[in-house]
């Protein structure tokens, strides 16, 4: 009944047609997305048919002798239609088990999509693994508000946000991602030695690629820009992929007054702000003095899970 491929270049258009349809899929397994770092990452996308139509994806990479769902995404796991039953995606966890061992792999990590980004229920694949693969489970923890349960925010917020307010912060769209990006570099090596994920150019380019679902909101002082955020919008979630400040903009309480501005207008016509992970190594350092912060905006724990077995 069901038939596995491996996906390459000339299905990249009914790849991205099924994506598009859906019920738990994102703009992020566009291949148009996913591509721009292939020389990153070896693909070992699947494509799943049933009676030779087009059933399920699950996008993956393979690295050594595992199979991951997919390293250069925040989430994956398999993208699903309205039609796919609870007893097929068993069915097709068997059979993906089987043809990876085959292939010589070993083992298997699993990022199933969170659940708030769903069109409908689609989480048939967190049964079928626990049917169908000996696996453990790590989990990370993000920080979400639900436009239908608001919570309220922390005296500290609330001040903050008057007080850059007060000072002449004002917030902007723009497309121009040099200076936040520098603010934003200059962070992470600081703080933990690194740098973004994506470089400057690689964001720019899924700007381009993306202009509705990857933008960037900035706090500024007058001319400069003091503090930012990125946001990846999906049909239900608005995701904050990247946060900062520079110190200017922490003196001022520049983010307070941007994250008034990004909750409200994400939360009129989506379901979902997100404002990512809070955790560290593998989900087992909760970073409080960053979840503080969400929490004081309102956010309330949605977990991402990693799920990995061996074959």
């Amino acid at each position: 009944m069901f038939e596995i491929r491996r996906y390459t270049p000339e299905y990249a258009d009914e790849w991205n047609r099924f994506v598009a349809e859906s019920k738990n899929g994102t703009f992020l397994f566009d291949r148009r997305y996913m591509d721009y770092h292939s020389d990153r990452f070896c693909d070992h996308s699947l494509m799943v048919y049933r009676r030779g139509r087009l059933y399920a994806l699950l996008p993956g990479n393979v690295k050594d002798d595992t199979f991951y769902s997919h390293q250069g995404l925040t989430y994956g796991g398999l993208v699903m239609n309205g039609k796919t039953t609870a007893a097929d995606v068993v069915e097709i966890f068997r059979l993906l088990n089987t043809m990876l061992c085959s292939e010589g792999l070993k083992k298997v990590v699993y990022k199933p999509v969170p659940w708030i980004y769903h069109q409908q229920p689609a989480e048939e694949d967190l049964y079928a693994i626990v049917e169908v693969c000996d696996m453990r489970i790590t989990r990370s923890l993000s920080s979400t508000i639900s436009r239908h349960q608001l919570n309220e925010w922390y005296h500290i917020r609330k001040s903050g946000s008057k007080k850059a307010q007060m000072s002449g912060v004002k917030i902007e769209e723009t497309e121009d991602y040099r200076p936040f990006w520098k603010i934003l570099s200059d962070n992470l090596q600081e703080r933990y030695g690194l740098l973004p994920v994506h470089t400057l150019e690689e964001i720019e380019l899924l700007h381009r690629r993306f202009p509705k679902q990857i933008r960037l909101l900035v706090a500024k002082e007058g001319t400069e820009t003091i503090g930012g955020c990125v946001l990846y919008v999906s049909k239900r979630v608005v995701h904050s992929q990247y946060i900062a400040a520079n110190r200017k903009g922490r003196e001022l309480h520049a983010l307070d007054l941007l994250f008034k501005r990004v909750v409200e207008q994400a939360l009129e016509n989506h379901e979902f702000f997100d404002f990512g992970i809070s955790t560290e190594n593998q989900g087992t350092y909760l970073n409080t003095q960053l979840i503080y912060q969400k929490e004081g905006f309102g956010g309330r724990g949605i977990c991402y899970d990693w799920y990995k077995w061996e074959l």
